[in-house]
C-alpha cells in the first residue's frame, strides 16, 4: 500500500516541478495584454443646413405675403408658397420658371393687366421688383419709396444711425413724420432682411 503512495506522492511532485521549471524558464515581460476596442461613432453626420430667401408674393394670391423658399426656388414656388392664383390671376404673363433672389417681390398680375407684347417689357418689370432694405438704403433709395421724400429718408437714415437697425418693419412708424397712412403705401414694397 505504500507503494502507490509513494508513486502517487512522486507524480504530484513532478508536476510540481515541471510547472516550477516553466515559470522560471518563459521569458518574463513587463507588458500586460493590450486590449484594443473599436467605438463605433453613435453620432450621425450633420445634415447640411438649408439656404432660405425671402420672397414678397403679392398681387393675385390667395395669401399674399412674406415666404421664406429654399435657395434656387422659382417664381412657381412662390406662387404654390402663397397656396395658388385666384381666379383672377394672369399667370400667362410670367415666366414661372424664373429663379428667385433673396429680397425679390414676385407681383401676379390681374386680368385687367394688359397683355405683354414682344416689345413690352413691363411684364419682367412688375413681377421682380427687389424689396428696399430700411436698413441698409441710401437716401436716393429710400425716396424712391412712396411717399417718402427728401426730409422723411434723412429723417429715416438720422433714426436708424442713432438706434441702430430696424428689427422689424413696423419700427418706421417711431421715425418722426412717417404715420400709418405713409406707412401702409410703403409697407409692401419695404423689408429689414439683409
Amino acid at each position: 500500500m505504500k507503494s502507490w503512495k509513494w508513486l502517487l506522492g512522486g507524480i504530484l511532485l513532478g508536476l510540481l516541478l515541471s510547472g516550477l521549471y516553466r515559470f522560471v524558464s518563459l521569458p518574463q515581460n513587463d507588458q500586460g495584454f493590450i486590449l484594443v476596442t473599436v467605438t463605433p461613432n453613435l453620432t450621425p453626420e450633420p445634415s447640411p443646413t438649408l439656404s432660405l430667401i425671402q420672397v414678397h408674393v403679392t398681387g393675385e394670391v390667395k395669401l399674399p405675403g412674406v415666404y421664406h423658399l429654399p435657395e434656387g426656388a422659382i417664381v412657381q414656388d412662390a406662387i404654390d408658397a402663397a397656396q395658388g392664383p385666384t381666379e383672377q390671376a394672369r399667370e400667362d404673363l410670367l415666366n414661372l420658371a424664373t429663379k428667385l433672389t433673396d429680397g425679390q417681390r414676385v407681383y401676379i398680375p390681374s386680368l385687367e393687366q394688359p397683355e405683354a407684347t414682344e416689345n413690352d417689357q413691363r411684364s419682367m418689370e412688375i413681377t421682380l421688383e427687389t424689396l428696399v432694405n430700411i436698413n441698409t438704403a441710401d437716401q436716393e433709395q429710400l425716396e424712391s419709396l412712396p411717399g417718402i421724400g427728401s426730409v422723411r429718408a434723412k429723417a429715416i437714415i438720422a433714426y436708424r444711425t442713432l438706434n441702430g437697425y430696424f428689427l422689424t418693419i413696423e419700427d418706421l412708424l417711431k421715425v418722426d413724420g412717417i404715420g400709418e397712412t405713409t406707412f401702409d403705401g410703403l409697407k409692401q414694397l419695404i423689408t429689414v432682411s439683409p
